[in-house]
């Protein structure tokens, strides 16, 4: 009799053991699932800082609250830029929606100031694709993405409301347009007529 009851025991404490473990299982998950990006404030907070190079999270945190001047963080839109006067480059960072629901991050420095002044700072423009793998995993996808290749002697000016890249060069004309269209950019040229030039 005793053995029984000691067998019937230990299958409830095993059994009970083994509830716990995949309640906590289940808790992990769904903590790192609420964890992961949603807004383009948290895609901010969370590209690594290899890839914003001159913006550390402090500083993004910073940027988030308000504490600087130039920033526009329209949530709505998944749209964030940082343009102080005293900044030399700038940056915008950009979502783009994919059919499956996840984003596609762009991030561009050099598309508020005088071209050439950047260059001859050493500050040459970038744009960066980044596609976020989850659980903090980042992957650069910009060779990938591109249906050109990025030229450092061009701008990339981010839409805060539409779809489309703008590529403008050091005299303020458009080069190209890069459009998200079906998972990926389309490129438009100039044509035949002569580029946009701002005034």
């Amino acid at each position: 009799m005793k053995a029984i009851v000691i067998r019937n025991r230990v299958r409830t404490f095993v059994f009970q053991l083994l509830s716990a473990a995949a309640f906590a299982a289940s808790a992990g998950t769904a903590s790192a699932q609420t964890n992961e990006p949603r807004t383009v404030a948290d895609f901010l907070r969370a590209v690594p800082e290899r890839y914003t190079v001159g913006y550390d999270r402090r500083m993004r945190e910073e940027l988030l609250r308000g504490e600087r001047r130039g920033v526009v963080v329209d949530i709505a839109n998944g749209y964030i830029s940082y343009d102080e006067s005293d900044n030399p480059s700038g940056f915008e960072l950009a979502l783009f929606r994919r059919s499956d629901g996840s984003y596609l991050v762009a991030y561009s420095t050099g598309a508020f100031h005088d071209l050439r002044m950047g260059q001859e700072l050493g500050n040459w423009p970038t744009l960066v694709l980044l596609s976020y793998e989850g659980r903090g995993r980042w992957r650069d996808v910009t060779r990938a993405t591109l249906p050109v290749a990025f030229n450092r002697r061009l701008a990339y000016k981010l839409p805060r409301r539409g779809r489309r890249i703008e590529a403008w060069d050091e005299r303020g004309c458009l080069r190209h347009t890069l459009t998200w269209t079906n998972d990926r950019f389309r490129y438009r040229g100039p044509g035949r007529r002569p580029p946009r030039c701002r005034a």
